[in-house]
């Protein structure tokens, strides 16, 4: 049976409002009330200075509607409004706020009176080893094609990814993926994110149809994500990408502050009044804490596909030279291209697409420098040292803790992280027999975290983060017992 929004509001009677005055949809303090598929978000206006005192009513409302039939989960937020002319009694300033601002205070020569530095708050998600933000400052640089292609140039190279569309207001993830449906409820109010590409994706597009819009407050919205964070089995990733809303606003800070990034990257395009909204997006994130990986250029410049010339249709080199200038790294220069425009509106991102292609080349370089940089930074990983046998059949593989791992040539081999190998989806995965006398022929160190493998027979596409060959090492048994017995299903062997 659905629920509709008379049965909400008939349950949000039972809740008395502030003081046991009348009931809160009577007293005119619920709005918003958004449903889909059995799930039904709302909010409640409440004084500003009484926020913290009545979340106990926001969980009587929570309780209320959760208990109707055909409700699978509810979102239930506190808003305040200031009045009109008048200031509203701010709580006693939190001691990491104070410290954030106290921090601030001793690098920028003192805050504007009145004012603190936001501090972060969010507590890291369970699986999730790195979260990187990928943002704008303002709309239409094409931040959102540069977030799919930045995050399946992560897998690319390797690495467990996965994407949050945390655009609530215009989430393009689904279009871009070309997914549809809804996730699936795995356990209380669990959702098992959506896959395409061997990425595993959420949006707030799949819980609400393209052509409705989102019409919530900040603190709605902030709740929403959250949920959208915390509340889905992304399993283990090597890095979440989180596709910010554009802008420098209340919802943008408060996602920086809750999230646990490990840093950002600003997407701009080369003209000056985009890179004017890129600053305000970059001191958004120093402000709480957020390193910076990077500036990207998109539409940096524009080759024509008949005679090759090249245009700077929006100038060229803006966002390189305001990365010096503001000291954090250039991570590349994306061209405008049909190719990545098409690609993208037909689900296809041009890194899956197109994989050997140019423009597929350039994001998983910008990719493959956004984690080095990341990696470079964590204090966690140092480059493990690499050993190959005199024979060039094993690798030796020793961590600065003390753990050691030795894999086969031919183990390297048949598990290449790479997309000829790994393809972009579990069912797109490849058997690769006849590898048992298949040599090492040279290693390359790409940047600091992952290595490049030569091996004999041609194969060199696998970039080896330390990670994956640590995660090798750990599973060797268990992942050697698996390749053997799909040989056996497919009636292959080894050579």
């Amino acid at each position: 049976m659905s629920i509709t929004k008379p049965q909400v509001l008939d349950a949000l009677k039972r809740v008395r409002g502030p003081d046991l005055a009348g009931n809160i949809v009577d007293l005119g303090m619920v709005s918003e009330v958004l449903i889909k598929d059995g799930r039904v978000a709302f909010s409640i206006t409440v004084p500003a200075h009484r926020a913290r005192e009545l979340e106990p009513l926001r969980q009587a409302a929570e309780k209320v509607v959760s208990e109707l039939a055909g409700v699978t989960a509810v979102t239930v937020v506190l808003t305040a409004e200031a009045p009109r002319g008048g200031a509203v009694r701010e709580p006693p300033e939190h001691a990491r706020v104070a410290q954030a601002r106290a921090r601030a205070g001793a690098v920028n020569g003192g805050s504007r009176p009145g004012t603190a530095t936001p501090a972060r708050q969010g507590g890291a998600v369970e699986g999730i080893r790195h979260m990187i933000a990928v943002a704008s400052g303002k709309g239409g640089v094409g931040k959102s094609t540069t977030a799919v292609n930045l995050a399946l140039g992560l897998q690319a190279i390797g690495l467990k990814t996965g994407i949050l569309d945390a655009d609530v207001y215009g989430p393009s993830q689904p279009r871009l993926l070309g997914l549809r449906g809804r996730p699936q409820v795995i356990a209380g109010k669990t959702l098992r994110p959506m896959e395409a590409y061997g990425l595993k994706v959420m949006s707030m597009g799949f819980l609400v149809d393209e052509d409705t819009p989102i019409v919530w407050r900040g603190p709605m919205v902030v709740q929403a994500l959250n949920q959208m964070l915390r509340d889905v089995a992304w399993g283990h990733l090597d890095a979440l990408i989180v596709d910010m809303p554009p802008g420098t606003g209340d919802v943008q800070l408060s996602m920086a502050q809750q999230a646990p990034l490990s840093g950002a990257v600003i997407v701009s395009t080369p003209q000056d009044l985009a890179l004017i909204d890129a600053r305000k997006g970059l001191s958004m994130f120093k402000k709480v804490d957020v390193p910076v990986l990077g500036i990207i250029e998109n539409m940096s410049y524009f080759l024509c596909p008949k005679c090759g010339e090249r245009s700077d249709i929006f100038g060229h080199g803006g966002a390189e030279r305001e990365a010096e200038r503001l000291g954090v790294p250039f991570l590349g220069a994306v061209p405008l291209h049909m190719e990545i425009r098409s690609r993208s509106d037909a689900g296809q991102p041009v890194v899956v697409a197109d994989p050997d292609g140019a423009n597929a080349r350039i994001f998983r370089e910008i990719a493959a420098k956004a984690w080095e940089v990341l990696e470079t930074a964590a204090s966690d990983l140092v480059p493990p040292k690499l050993e190959v046998s005199p024979d060039h059949d094993k690798l030796r593989v020793a961590f600065e803790d003390g753990r050691s791992y030795e894999l086969s040539a031919e183990m390297l081999r048949v598990m290449s992280p790479s997309a000829e190998v790994q393809g972009h989806s579990p069912e797109q995965r490849i058997t690769v027999p006849n590898k048992r006398n298949v040599k090492i022929r040279e290693l390359r160190p790409v940047g600091n975290y992952a290595v490049r493998i030569l091996f004999d027979d041609g194969h060199h596409t696998g970039l080896y983060a330390w990670s994956y060959l640590d995660e090798l090492g750990r599973e060797k048994d268990k992942r050697w017992a698996q390749y053997l017995a799909e040989l056996e299903a497919k009636g292959l062997s080894r050579g």
